[in-house]
């Protein structure tokens, strides 16, 4: 969980309450005891401690991780934490509260879907909003969807070209040098192909 905005929908949510294990970004922790109060006895929270106040540190005692570097953001420092110290259930990690607040905490987190398969190939990370769900995809992937989902891609390689297929504007060869240029579709029915270099898709949660 990091801190951005605290997630309200239900969706992520029902990610955050029913989680095997919940890892906090510093001051989370304080929109943890909110959004499932029963984890908060049981979370870990990690950070470079710049923005939790010192008796909740002292309160939380073990579970408390202080990492100093300043290289990446305490989103960085818990997502490799839980990868290499907990259990993961099928290899899966959610990140709930990323988005929201400062607009240059957001862009970077949503950036970090990227280094996060560079760095932990074998993890599947997504990343839930109150709005949609993101992922990253290198190459090729079939996304499971719905008849109007709404579906958008952001490319990191605008040199690659895309190709989208199941979706009201489909594309071929597509070289999306503005993050604007290949968003705001919608799904046409139970699957949706995209391909390309590296990309972020977005996707809402209900249909539009």
């Amino acid at each position: 969980m990091a801190a951005g905005d605290r997630p309200t929908h239900p969706v992520p949510l029902r990610a955050l309450r029913e989680a095997s294990a919940v890892v906090c970004c510093d001051s989370a922790y304080l929109d943890l005891k909110t959004a499932a109060p029963h984890q908060a006895d049981t979370a870990m929270v990690v950070g470079d401690g710049d923005s939790l106040p010192p008796a909740e540190k002292a309160a939380l005692g073990d579970r408390w991780l202080q990492i100093g570097e300043q290289d990446y953001n305490d989103l960085h420092k818990a997502v490799h934490w839980t990868a290499t110290n907990l259990p993961l259930r099928g290899n899966r990690l959610t990140i709930v509260g990323a988005t929201g607040r400062r607009e240059d905490h957001t862009l970077g987190n949503i950036s970090y879907l990227a280094t996060f398969a560079d760095e932990l190939p074998w993890l599947q990370v997504e990343m839930l909003t109150d709005h949609g769900r993101l992922t990253f995809c290198r190459g090729q992937r079939e996304y499971p969807s719905f008849p109007r989902q709404q579906v958008s891609i952001f490319s990191l390689t605008p040199d690659v070209p895309i190709t989208l297929d199941g979706l009201q504007w489909p594309a071929e060869g597509l070289r999306a040098t503005r993050w604007w240029q290949a968003t705001l579709n919608s799904a046409l029915g139970g699957s949706f192909t995209v391909e390309g270099g590296e990309l972020v898709v977005f996707q809402t949660y209900e249909p539009k």
